[in-house]
């Protein structure tokens, strides 16, 4: 079975993304989404679940009239790693579409961020047009300060945010959005951080602190630190992904072995953490599932 395949994080979802999944459903027979971002916890970048995003996307296509029986939905997780994410869509392709079934990819290259559109050889592509002004950035920021959302978002996606407002969820990621703000602001313009953690796994358990920041609060990380402006860390395993930190671009240098007493860290049992991806700030479960030679994964909407 031919199909199109639509990648995206659709935090959330709106008018721009239901006209390129019409557009898709106009010129091919089956169209898979597949919603990114799958396996991080809740942040302001990613403040809504895949199953949540996958039911928005139902409803709002729904009331656009399409025929959702040609549309599968399915989580992806990130990588931060263009070959193994590259593998993941190409794998999802072929268990929803069919093994060396034709595939277009659906899009239209904005930016660095959707660079990924040149990533897969032999696929045909799908340009669809671009929708001026209207981002799901901008209606985050609109949702998470408490301001009027901007025209474009579908109502069935209204209809969920008023719901999610009333949820615990809503005011931990209203305090950490103006963290995130007050943070960016006291940097200096184009600063690139550094931190360094420590990975020590064990007898079954791994070595996790839990965050009381406002950013990630209640979170999982590998204990350790961010350093200050201006200042370099050496050595251990570098992770230096552009969109892996919320604050800031930030190189982290993961040392393994024992935890140094200046940092809190308690045992958490390996298989707990291996298995609950979003309980873990920022990238820090894809680290420590690479530094165990193990791959990050999502295979449900959950």
């Amino acid at each position: 079975m031919s199909g199109a395949v639509y990648v995206g994080r659709f935090q959330p979802p709106h008018a721009a993304h239901l006209a390129s999944m019409g557009h898709a459903l106009a010129h091919a027979p089956h169209l898979l989404v597949l919603l990114g971002s799958a396996n991080l916890a809740r942040s302001v970048k990613n403040p809504f679940s895949a199953a949540e995003r996958a039911g928005m996307l139902r409803r709002a296509l729904r009331e656009a009239g399409a025929d959702v029986r040609r549309v599968t939905l399915r989580p992806l997780a990130d990588r931060f790693d263009a070959e193994l994410w590259a593998a993941d869509v190409r794998r999802a392709a072929a268990e929803a579409l069919g093994e060396g079934a034709p595939v277009s990819l659906v899009g239209f290259e904005k930016d660095a961020s959707t660079a990924y559109l040149r990533w897969f050889p032999g696929w045909g592509r799908l340009p669809v047009p671009e929708v001026p002004g209207l981002n799901a950035t901008d209606v985050r920021a609109a949702y998470l300060t408490g301001r009027a959302l901007p025209p474009g978002v579908p109502e069935a996606v209204r209809v969920f945010l008023t719901r999610f407002a009333r949820t615990p969820a809503y005011p931990r990621l209203r305090a950490e959005w103006a963290a995130v703000e007050a943070a960016r602001a006291a940097l200096p313009p184009g600063t690139h951080l550094h931190e360094e953690r420590w990975l020590r796994v064990e007898g079954g358990r791994v070595w996790l602190h839990t965050r009381r920041d406002p950013i990630g609060v209640g979170l999982w990380e590998l204990p350790g630190r961010v350093l200050p402006p201006g200042e370099t860390a050496t050595g251990g395993a570098e992770f230096a992904h552009p969109a892996r930190a919320l604050v800031a671009p930030t190189t982290a240098h993961v040392y393994r072995g024992s935890v140094p007493a200046a940092f809190s860290a308690r045992p958490v049992p390996l298989a707990l953490a291996l298995r609950t991806p979003r309980r873990f700030h920022e990238d820090h479960h894809v680290i420590f599932m690479q530094l165990l030679g193990g791959a990050a994964s999502s295979s449900s909407l959950g």
